[in-house]
């Protein structure tokens, strides 16, 4: 009987043989181990240089009485030493802001004694205007007084040439009332509604007074402008 086969029978033969001889040279079956590396010699000890020695012989850690050691603790000489410059620098930076300080006093004080930084105008405005506040406030309060305007009124009759001669006397209607009956014989009192109350205008022939509490502030103000604010 003949072993003919179709295709490439030698070559498929070959390849067969190739894998039954590489399977068959491993041997043994594969199997895991350990890869962790062994440490090369043996471990090694601590052994005293001098073994018959007892460096803590005698010595107590609970005798409070125990002679005192050489030894220098570091972090007590760090916080020593760090408390001593924080205090150097304290001290240091305390000067520089007591110069600071002092500088800034004697440029105040001779700021304050240069009348040359005084707004002088300024200064006299606010004075003029406060003195005619209180005054405008008192002469409010006296300007029509019943016997201070009855004195006024006489007052002003006596500036007039003739102490005979006939006068009109314009004032407020409110304050003819306070003065009737108390003027002199030749002076005639009417009532004009364009005069203020506390102003008067006394008109004769020849002669014509104003009196009133804004002439007041007005001759009030003109003193405090000629005055000015003292050098």
């Amino acid at each position: 009987m003949s072993n003919f086969v179709a295709g490439f029978a030698g070559r498929r033969d070959a390849a067969g043989a190739a894998l039954r001889q590489a399977y068959a040279a491993k041997g043994v079956a594969f199997a895991p181990r350990d890869i962790t590396p062994t440490p090369p010699g043996e471990p090694r000890h601590f052994s005293p240089a001098d073994p018959d020695a007892d460096p803590t012989e005698g010595w107590d850690p609970f005798d409070a009485a125990q002679p005192a050691t050489s030894f220098v603790d570091p972090l007590t000489t760090a916080r020593a030493q760090g408390y001593e410059e924080g205090l150097a620098a304290a001290l240091a930076n305390g000067g520089r802001l007591g110069e600071r300080d002092q500088a800034l006093l004697d440029g105040l004080v001779a700021a304050i004694a240069d009348d040359r930084r005084v707004d002088r105008e300024r200064l006299a405005a606010h004075l003029r205007s406060t003195v005619l506040s209180l005054v405008t406030r008192m002469v409010g309060e006296s300007g029509i007084d019943e016997d201070l305007l009855t004195r006024r009124v006489t007052n002003a009759a006596g500036m007039i040439g003739d102490d005979a001669e006939s006068a009109l006397l314009r004032m407020s209607p409110d304050d003819v009332a306070l003065v009737e009956g108390k003027l002199p014989d030749h002076i005639f009192a009417v009532a004009d509604p364009h005069v203020a109350r506390g102003h008067f205008v006394l008109e004769s022939s020849a002669t014509i007074v104003e009196d009133g509490p804004d002439l007041w502030l007005e001759q009030i103000a003109q003193a405090i402008d000629r005055a000015g604010v003292p050098e």
